[in-house]
């Protein structure tokens, strides 16, 4: 979305066009940012323009940084980052509060282009998701669960072969962003990301259809 304003440079009143988000990060409504305040940051060349979100239940506010010259500036990026990415299915909490906690730190680790770091976080928090998920399938085994490798929980706790197929395959991507070398080189954390959402979704279909066989029993 383009906004004009007008911002101070070497004492001069200057107009100029922004590219400004029509989302807001915060809370992910599609919004129009009223504009609070610009500053053109002399260290970095860059004009930083402040906004708020106009959605009564938010009213988050944002810090644009743009790039270009003048009278036209592009975005760059915005703070906080938008973490659309780290929106889960509500579910997804009661089987792991821990697992959805540390999936958002991951998720805007790589936002924030810390990819390093996102890696292994996206591992950590998607073992957290298996071996809850498995403790909630097998409540007696919690003990042997918490202190199995993940692989092990993956093959000896996960029936549904959907559920398993992309869990083994996570885990792969996911060993992959934590140790010294790489095994599976035409892959990265964007695919670990999109596996984990592929788990979620077939445990979300093994959950519903076991639901409607216990409530729709055979005659």
């Amino acid at each position: 979305m383009q906004l004009k304003l007008h911002y101070q440079k070497d004492k001069q009143q200057i107009n100029a066009t922004v590219e400004v988000p029509d989302e807001c990060p915060t809370c992910g409504r599609l919004v129009v940012f009223p504009f609070q305040n610009s500053a053109f940051n002399h260290l970095t060349k860059e004009l930083e323009t402040i906004h708020h979100c106009p959605n009564r239940d938010c009213g988050a506010f944002i810090v644009c940084y743009h790039t270009g010259q003048q009278a036209s500036w592009k975005l760059r990026k915005v703070e906080p980052p938008s973490l659309s990415d780290a929106r889960l299915p509500s579910f997804v909490s009661e089987i792991s509060s821990s697992f959805v906690s540390i999936f958002r730190e991951a998720v805007e680790a790589k936002d924030r282009g810390l990819i390093q770091i996102a890696g292994p976080g996206y591992r950590k928090a998607f073992e957290f998701l298996i071996k809850d998920y498995a403790k909630g399938r097998a409540p007696s085994d919690s003990e042997v669960i918490e202190k199995m490798a993940a692989a092990g929980v993956v093959k000896n706790y996960i029936s549904d072969v959907r559920v398993q197929a992309v869990a083994k395959r996570a885990l792969w991507i996911g060993n992959d962003e934590t140790h010294y070398l790489r095994k599976w080189e035409d892959r990265d954390i964007n695919d670990l990301a999109v596996l984990i959402k592929l788990t979620i979704e077939w445990i979300d279909i093994e959950r519903q259809s076991a639901a409607y066989v216990d409530d729709m029993p055979e005659s």
